[in-house]
């Protein structure tokens, strides 16, 4: 059974953000989704110890794997709550995306996330985590890269943005005091793309189309009145995210956003990626809201950290994201 916040509640709530982590911090690795590969997690741990974090990576995590599940949905439910619960722990890390998080979203205690804020990050599947805290815990997420996915690459150049821009948004040595918000960063030679003139600000909110979709008519659905949407997939065939797109519009989705931003659709063939992208622009093209294309997020190296649940504005005019209250806190005690 849910432990979430009594819905009565949960339309006056306040959005929390985490505190910034900061040396001497506990961040905790778990496996929601897929199963665990323990070389690449020691490396990444060893990068983060030394620079004065504490580490935990559960004990039994790599054998424990059920085919394309991390586990059983005891095992991972449990992982998630223990550390949740955990007031030692300032940061979860989920280690890789793949499938599983929607068997257990409904076994989430959001009522102690609530409570006792902390980062959440991780990209792909781990789009129907962000959307379920959004919705019954209202505390700020990180849609960004994860330990086996991005993360444990930061000896590769190609990764060196995705580092840094992750590094920008959840560390608190990032931000100077009494500075509020920042443009999100994009890499020099990939300026995203102004489809839909125009500005808008809201809460920022999306991520894996095909995960936004499979979380459509349950407790977890995406709210969009009023948000900033943004999008990204993988390896799905183009009349898939039609599809998807077309399941986003019949749900009214579409017409109660604020703007839209579409990240990467990456394909293996060059033909279905022109294909996709002709889809895209055919929903798009024609909206009465700012929308960029080809922004750096998903499943790329090039892979921006965002806050799942700030707020941001859009400015498509520029192709700009720019995060207008900071996701984090600064200090432990009461939110800024």
């Amino acid at each position: 059974m849910s432990a979430a916040v009594a819905a009565d509640d949960k339309s006056t709530l306040e959005w929390l953000n985490p505190p910034a982590l900061k040396p001497g911090d506990t961040i905790a690795f778990a496996a929601p989704a897929g199963p665990a590969v323990m070389a690449p997690l020691r490396e990444y741990a060893k990068t983060l110890e030394k620079a004065g974090y504490k580490v935990i990576i559960p004990k039994g995590i790599e054998e424990r794997g059920q085919g394309y599940l991390g586990g059983t949905d005891d095992q991972r439910a449990d992982e998630l709550n223990k550390f949740i619960r955990d007031p030692k722990v300032r940061a979860i890390f989920p280690v890789r995306g793949g499938y599983g998080l929607t068997r257990i979203i409904d076994r989430i205690d959001y009522a102690a996330l609530r409570k006792d804020p902390k980062i959440i990050i991780g990209y792909s599947d781990l789009t129907a985590l962000h959307l379920a805290v959004a919705h019954e815990a209202r505390v700020i997420t990180f849609h960004s890269p994860m330990p086996m996915a991005g993360l444990g690459e930061n000896d590769k150049a190609e990764y060196t943005f995705a580092g840094r821009a992750f590094r920008r948004a959840v560390f608190a040595d990032q931000y100077r005091q009494g500075q509020q918000g920042f443009v999100v960063a994009t890499p020099e030679d990939r300026k995203p793309e102004t489809l839909v003139k125009g500005k808008a600000s809201g809460r920022l909110l999306g991520g894996n189309l095909t995960l936004i979709c499979s979380t459509l008519g349950t407790p977890y659905a995406i709210q969009p009145k009023g948000a900033i949407l943004f999008i990204e997939d993988v390896n799905e065939a183009p009349y898939r995210v039609d599809r998807s797109l077309s399941q986003l519009r019949l749900a009214g989705i579409l017409d109660q956003v604020a703007g839209v931003v579409v990240g990467s659709f990456t394909s293996k063939e060059p033909a279905e990626r022109e294909e996709t992208d002709r889809v895209l622009r055919e929903y798009f093209a024609k909206s009465k809201v700012p929308v960029i294309l080809n922004y750096p997020i998903g499943h790329t190296p090039l892979n921006a950290t965002v806050p799942h649940g700030g707020l941001v504005e859009l400015d498509a005019d520029e192709a700009v994201l720019k995060v207008l209250e900071n996701p984090v806190r600064l200090d432990n005690g009461s939110q800024q």
